[in-house]
């Protein structure tokens, strides 16, 4: 065996010594949550994650810091009418990666800063020591200072202001599910003979997971879709967004990521469902092959986003393509402004062209979507008459 395969073996084994501790298969529920977040061995709770181009993956914050500047456009008109009442502001940014976006957001601020600011409270939401270090490390000369609380902590002391979550909600744990003799039924994960991790065909889906999903539109039987079609879905969701629900007493959600409305994202044509795992710039389907050591992430259903919205305390405001809000927060302009004289030298003018343009590319960061839930737990402030922000209808 080569050196190469004796490493990948070891690293494995932890996950071989936890499925044989279970003492049977385990929902994939269970063990993405091992494979992301356990604090030993997970891709984020160890801090293994690599971002950018040299890394695993590419964000937008990775790109530069133009998406900052344009988001901020977003952000900043909604803590504006938040401060048409006295009391303090908070802007939380949940799962934060390495800091870089809350960096960018505050950069230069304090030639710019709006008339509320000294009432600002930053807050970071993170679960892994060995990615908070980070963003500390990142943030250790921003102009204000940055609180890193947990979920509970704001729970207990719900803050006015708005969540930022990106790229977060792609990697909750999902239930992966698949038609076997014309019914719903979970793949588990266990071991096989060799003792190496693999599927497993599980049970039937209970009813409520099946009234779920005849909601996003898949029936029971399984609507004419062939043997063996498979996807996923979060159950986690609900979950998640009436905890994030608990941090607020009044304010917004923004969750940006890659998403998708039920009807592409369960459309016959989809077999196998959107779960991929991601090492240094590629994917693959092979979801177990490297456990601990590749991101694993599913595209965001906004139809259930939508559908949960409400019993979680959220009004659903909709839902968009990242090119089409940016456009409407100016990214259009900005690449206008580009071909006019002025300072900038011509490779800064360059570069911060192509940061502008990969955000909306399709191939790239485009096929990113916006999704905006408003607290319906107090009335909030009027909208400016004219936002010059994306504010869905």
């Amino acid at each position: 065996m080569s050196s190469g395969g004796v490493v990948e073996q070891q690293q494995s084994s932890w996950l071989v010594q936890r499925l044989e501790a279970k003492a049977g298969p385990q929902s994939f529920v269970e063990v993405m949550d091992w494979l992301l977040n356990d604090p030993q061995h997970g891709y984020y709770g160890s801090g293994q994650v690599r971002f950018g181009a040299q890394g695993d993956f590419v964000t937008a914050p990775t790109q530069g810091p133009v998406f900052a500047e344009l988001l901020r456009r977003q952000l900043w008109p909604c803590l504006e009418a938040l401060a048409a009442e006295s009391g303090p502001l908070t802007l939380i940014e949940w799962g934060p990666g390495d800091g870089q976006l809350m960096c960018d957001l505050i950069a230069g601020i304090s030639a710019e800063a709006p008339a509320w600011w000294d009432r600002l409270e930053l807050v970071l939401v993170e679960s892994s020591p060995a990615l908070q270090l980070r963003q500390q490390q990142t943030l250790a000369g921003a102009p204000v200072q940055v609180h890193w609380c947990d979920p509970q902590q704001l729970g207990a002391e719900p803050r006015r202001g708005l969540i930022l979550a990106h790229e977060l909600i792609d990697a909750l744990p999902v239930q992966r599910f698949g038609l076997h003799n014309g019914r719903w039924h979970e793949w588990l994960v266990g071991l096989d003979g060799q003792q190496q991790p693999c599927w497993q065909l599980g049970g039937a889906l209970a009813p409520d997971v099946l009234g779920q999903l005849e909601q996003l539109g898949l029936p029971a039987g399984g609507g004419g879709r062939p043997e063996g079609w498979s996807s996923e879905w979060c159950p986690v969701m609900g979950p998640w967004l009436e905890q994030a629900r608990a941090c607020l007493s009044q304010g917004w959600l923004l969750a940006i990521d890659y998403a998708m409305p039920a009807a592409r994202y369960y459309a016959p044509s989809r077999d196998g469902g959107t779960l991929l795992a991601c090492r240094e710039q590629r994917t693959s389907t092979d979801l177990l092959c490297d456990p601990g050591r590749m991101d694993l992430t599913a595209h965001v259903c906004t139809t259930l986003v939508e559908q949960l919205a409400a019993s979680a305390g959220w009004r659903w405001q909709g839902a968009a393509l990242q090119g089409e809000v940016l456009l409407q927060l100016g990214l259009a302009q900005e690449i206008t402004a580009l071909s006019e004289p002025g300072p900038l030298p011509l490779a800064d003018r360059l570069s911060r062209r192509e940061q502008l343009l990969r955000l909306v590319d399709p191939h790239l960061l485009g096929g990113f979507w916006w999704m905006l839930l408003e607290s319906d737990a107090l009335p909030l402030p009027p909208r400016p008459p004219c936002p010059p922000a994306w504010w869905p209808s």
